[in-house]
């Protein structure tokens, strides 16, 4: 089978591999869609010094099941399927797991989750069976692949908890944040506002319903805005979703008194703030990685309902298409958003 290999920064090569077989218990996938996200662009880029290489990467991914491994006996040959990567992180028997936090498993520290196991950029992979989702016929390929990014987003409306009568504002016009936008108003958010400086994923953010109001901070300073929509009060909620230079403090200035903060973005140098402000405005900061269990019930089983019951649409945010030979042009278009205008770039092997 074909599979791309990460070697180093910008060194990324399709290989013939041999095809996988599926353990007790596992399911093989024919990959129909695998999503490039941020951590893959990280190890492309060259910018995790601790990078084991070469990596086989690709954690958004959906596709039919093509192999069943002995003990199989929930999913059926042909089925489509999307794949959640994160719980072969855990151990299932510390502390965190037996919690419901697999993807903070104190067996495994706090490993950069999405460099391991799965496999989305190749034709085939094998996954545990519990971690295949049959898929209803209103859900796309490509839009199951972006359930990883659907679940960090339902993760980070648990952790941050907005609620009807808030405002919620989203920094960052990346898949991510429009995500983070589209699930906060699916859940019940008032209003949720957009911000950052890319006109096309502004429009974007409004026509899937990621957001109320947009502000473009190449013309309009998103402090004041955010006083002028507030009344004076500021955010209640600010999801820090773009992992930029600056961002964090950013989230500091817009919030309100009293206000929550939560880091979503992904950051390959260390950030400082006004630690200051951020206490005088008695602000809360979380960190959001990732997601796992909410209540007894994993958070991508959640986001695949917003899905199949049309409260979030992913459809206008793929905008790039490449084969798996060409995976090199859409790493070049996802590492380059301002020039290529790509929002989320999809594999389809």
């Amino acid at each position: 089978m074909k599979t791309a290999v990460l070697y180093g920064g910008h060194d990324i090569r399709v290989e013939e591999w041999p095809e996988p077989a599926a353990g007790r218990d596992e399911v093989v996938v024919r990959i129909r869609a695998a999503g490039i996200c941020g951590s893959d662009l990280r190890h492309y880029r060259g910018e995790r010094p601790d990078a084991e290489y070469p990596i086989r990467a690709g954690h958004e991914l959906s596709g039919e099941v093509v192999g069943l491994g002995p003990g199989v006996t929930t999913l059926d040959l042909g089925q489509r399927v999307g794949v959640e990567p994160l719980h072969l992180l855990g151990c299932g028997v510390c502390i965190q797991c037996r919690r419901g936090a697999y993807h903070v498993c104190a067996r495994r520290g706090l490993r950069d989750q999405h460099a391991v196991h799965s496999s989305g950029f190749s034709e085939l992979d094998v996954a545990p069976v519990e971690n295949v989702y049959p898929l209803p016929d209103s859900v796309s390929f490509e839009a199951a692949a972006l359930l990883d990014v659907y679940a960090v987003a339902v993760h980070g409306v648990h952790r941050l908890a907005p609620r009807p009568f808030e405002t919620v504002v989203v920094v960052g016009t990346g898949a991510v944040g429009l995500t983070q936008g589209q699930v906060a108003r699916a859940l019940g958010a008032r209003q949720v506002v957009l911000v950052g400086r890319r006109s096309e994923p502004l429009r974007t953010a409004r026509e899937c319903g990621a957001a109320d109001a947009v502000i473009d901070t190449s013309t309009d300073d998103p402090v004041q805005a955010i006083q002028d929509l507030t009344d004076g009060a500021g955010a209640d909620v600010v999801f820090e979703s773009s992992g930029g230079r600056g961002a964090i403090q950013l989230c500091v200035d817009l919030a309100g008194f009293g206000g929550r903060i939560g880091v979503v973005g992904l950051y390959a140098v260390p950030e400082s703030i006004d630690a200051s402000s951020a206490m005088r405005k008695e602000l809360d900061v979380m960190w959001v990685n990732s997601y796992s269990t909410w209540d007894g019930r994993r958070e991508y089983a959640m986001a695949l309902d917003l899905l199949a019951a049309g409260r979030v649409q992913a459809g206008s945010l793929v905008t790039h298409r490449v084969s798996l030979d060409g995976i090199a042009d859409g790493f070049s278009s996802a590492d380059a958003k301002a020039r290529s205008g790509a929002l989320k770039v999809m594999v389809r092997p």
